[in-house]
């Protein structure tokens, strides 16, 4: 009840607090006006840490910089060092003002706070290495890093990779989902020497650079990012083992404050890392043009259609060879309406098989071109200088030449450098050895090499094959070899199947006792004499002939 009996209840007022009380406080507390950011109050703690704060002037960065910072970003709360101390402060809201309340953080808290910066800073770069090393696509680990740069590092980021020609190509991340790229000229990148010098390898060091510095690459960098005189730009050498691999410049707004040393020696950290992703995945893109280059090139051509022939065959690299392969052969027609062909295993596998194979494949094709009659012995003798020239490996071939005869069969003459024997497949469903032996060419300076000839009959067929069919390991132990005596039964199974049918069953078959597990390279090539129109095999049951056995007199 108030002293003239009005029982009417007072509005309440908020107190406003002596300087005396607020010099109590161990904080720094300065209350500004919300609307225009004036100072209205301060303690003795807020003078000591901000001495350019006066009363009745709106907060600046020259009076009291984290401050104005922070409020120019919005933020509710800061941890940053001004001038030697590290502050630690947040806002509230009291009535129309606005009181910033800081601390200055001891030393016990310091070593606390630095303690979780560096589990912040470790995880962050440890979470970089998982990402950047979860893809070998060159593009996609170049849009990951800039991605994962925003927000730790800046508001923004960019990548320009290494020049080809007089362009190159830039990717940036900024803010939300904001993702681009393009092409910047080279002479663009070259007024801004710090961007050059870390695309040469010459910038070992991250380099800040001012805002007005940037003005050639404002499509590139987003400009708007970097005015006045908060935010900044930071640009860092991406290289690994010394090989350049691209320039990283992160970008902060005006809102963020500064690069200071703690971030540069993080965005040191990172571009470590990410310098160390991108050579990888340039490295393996490169590995990935070569193997194709070479899968293009090394891959068997296209069999040709001959009258009175008919092929087939089937190629399967070894699985750890990138589907490149030492087994290597050929089918061309030749000028006496038939056909020249060569089958081959160089030692080894792989890459250096590959290169080998090449070699060879194009000395045998070469020779052919230089001569008008097929000379199978000749061309051993010459291919087997060629190997012995190179000196880096061996290599086993069966070179030959097929006729079609008149009355259907065809004529084939071999010559053997010590390949595994041919396997015939005779009308009466015999399987035959073809005996043709002969040295393993670049083995010797004075090979021995044999050639015979043979005929096929209507419907019969010759099979080529590498020793990854016969050595395939599998089973039911997953050690055994398929082995010769199997290979002689598969093609006895083959009765009566057209040529380009049997390649691909005894690939087949061959697949099916590895049972997906490690193989050599595989190939198989069948020559066939079609049946007559209108007859039907012979089926004469006779048991499949091992290898070795004779052949049949009349079909010579």
């Amino acid at each position: 009840m108030t002293e003239d009996g009005d029982s009417g209840q007072a509005p309440v007022q908020t107190p406003v607090l002596p300087g005396e009380l607020l010099d109590l406080v161990d904080e720094a507390v300065v209350m500004c006006d919300r609307a225009d950011g004036t100072v209205r109050g301060f303690n003795r703690a807020a003078a000591r840490l901000f001495p350019r704060l006066r009363l009745g002037e709106p907060v600046s960065a020259s009076a009291a910089e984290p401050l104005a910072r922070a409020a120019a970003r919005g933020a509710e709360q800061f941890d940053t060092v001004h001038e030697g101390r590290r502050l630690d402060g947040r806002r509230q809201s009291a009535g129309g003002n606005t009181v910033w309340l800081v601390r200055e953080v001891g030393s016990a808290q310091q070593a606390e706070a630095a303690l979780l910066g560096e589990r912040d800073r470790s995880a962050f770069l440890e979470e970089t290495a998982r990402r950047l090393g979860a893809s070998l696509h060159h593009g996609r680990t170049v849009r990951t890093l800039v991605q994962i740069a925003v927000p730790k590092l800046a508001d923004a980021s960019v990548v320009v990779l290494p020049a080809s020609g007089r362009r190159t190509v830039w990717h940036r991340a900024g803010p939300g989902d904001d993702r681009s790229s393009g092409e910047v000229t080279v002479e663009s990148l070259e007024q801004v020497p710090k961007v050059a010098d870390a695309l040469h390898g010459l910038q070992p060091r991250p380099a800040v650079v001012r805002p007005q510095e940037m003005d050639a690459l404002d499509p590139v960098i987003a400009g708007e990012l970097i005015p006045g005189e908060t935010g900044g730009a930071l640009v860092v050498q991406l290289t690994a083992g010394g090989v350049p691999a691209g320039a990283l410049i992160l970008l902060r707004g005006p809102a963020r404050a500064r690069f200071d040393e703690a971030d540069i020696e993080l965005a040191h950290q990172f571009a470590v890392r990410a310098g160390l992703a991108l050579a990888t995945a340039a490295l393996y893109s490169q590995q990935a043009h070569t193997i194709a280059v070479l899968q293009a090139s090394m891959a068997p051509e296209p069999l040709p259609e001959v009258e009175g022939l008919r092929l087939g065959a089937a190629y399967r690299p070894a699985a750890e060879a990138l589907h490149i392969s030492g087994d290597f052969y050929h089918v061309a027609p030749s000028s006496e309406d038939g056909i020249t062909f060569f089958f081959g295993d160089v030692s080894g596998k792989g890459a250096e098989a590959a290169v080998l194979a090449g070699h060879v494949r194009q000395s045998l094709r070469t020779l052919a071109m230089t001569t008008t009659a097929p000379e199978p012995l000749r061309d051993l003798r010459l291919l087997n200088d060629v190997v012995i020239s190179d000196g880096s490996s061996f290599t086993t071939i069966v070179t030959g030449s097929a006729r079609a005869r008149g009355d259907g069969s065809v004529t084939v003459e071999i010559a053997n450098g010590g390949h595994l024997p041919p396997l015939v497949l005779r009308s009466d469903g015999r399987v035959e050895e073809v005996h043709c032996e002969g040295t393993i060419v670049g083995a010797v300076r004075d090979p021995d090499f044999s050639s015979t000839e043979f005929r096929l009959r209507p419907g019969e067929l010759m099979l080529l094959y590498s020793d990854g069919v016969t050595e395939a390991r599998g089973g039911a132990s997953g050690r055994e070899m398929y082995g010769d005596e199997r290979l002689a039964d598969a093609l006895a199974g083959c009765f009566g199947m057209q040529a380009a049918s049997i390649a691909e069953r005894v690939e087949l078959l061959t697949t099916q006792w590895l049972a997906g597990r490690p193989h050599d390279d595989i190939s198989v090539l069948t020559l066939q004499a079609p049946p007559r129109r209108g007859s039907a095999p012979l089926r004469q049951h006779h048991a499949p002939g091992a290898p070795g056995a004779a052949q049949d007199p009349e079909s010579r």
